[in-house]
């Protein structure tokens, strides 16, 4: 971590495989235990933003279970107008886990090239939303960057990644359009309202093109 607050990223980042099996959830409350079955457990109810009001759920919710455990986030750095350099958010519900992360980088050696070096790896598949690039690095793991220069002149780099835990990593399309797409929503919201990112009126309103 540099003193501003900012990291430089890792070569790769590995997702934490959780697999769930289980045929019921124990609830305890009111000093009472019950048994939930799987058809019988409570709706998740997960509010229309998150990440403190940065990210909107349409793709969260596609991307965690309709029942089971309770929603929860907890998260840190997604302030508008109080970037921190870095900041992180878990979204978790009926047993899965959204992870998003975002960080500022200032070293040179983290450019646009490399970026495209990394999409070109065996078994990523590149991403791109306008000018901003990345890749998907696991069939539950999506990095997108874009361009946020903390000075005229300089090409530095927002790096968002988003990741998805408690789901084996199987290939699949629907699944991972959803991250790519959630992904993009994280990147606007950043770029625009917390960090403030000279690349950020680019981004389009869309998901982004894979492959």
């Amino acid at each position: 971590m540099h003193n501003d607050g900012t990291v430089t990223p890792s070569s790769s980042n590995k997702r934490k495989k959780i697999v769930f099996a289980s045929l019921g959830v124990l609830v305890i409350a009111g000093g009472g235990a019950a048994l939930f079955l799987p058809d019988q457990e409570p709706a998740l109810s997960v509010p229309d933003r998150v990440c403190q009001g940065s990210v909107p759920t349409t793709h969260v919710k596609s991307l965690l279970p309709e029942k089971g455990e309770a929603f929860e986030e907890g998260a840190i750095g997604f302030m508008a107008g109080l970037p921190r350099g870095l900041g992180k958010c878990d979204l978790s519900g009926g047993g899965n886990t959204v992870e998003i992360r975002y960080s500022r980088i200032q070293d040179p050696e983290y450019d646009r090239d490399w970026v495209r070096r990394g999409a070109a790896k065996p078994g990523n598949t590149p991403i791109s939303l306008g000018p901003a690039g990345g890749y998907i690095e696991s069939h539950n793991g999506v990095e997108l960057f874009v361009d946020c220069p903390f000075a005229k002149g300089r090409k530095d780099l927002l790096e968002i990644s988003v990741g998805l835990v408690g789901v084996p990593e199987v290939k699949d399309s629907a699944r991972t359009a959803e991250l790519s797409a959630l992904t993009a929503d994280v990147a606007r919201g950043v770029a625009r309202d917390v960090v403030g990112c000279e690349g950020a009126a680019d981004l389009p309103d869309t998901a982004p093109k894979i492959g």
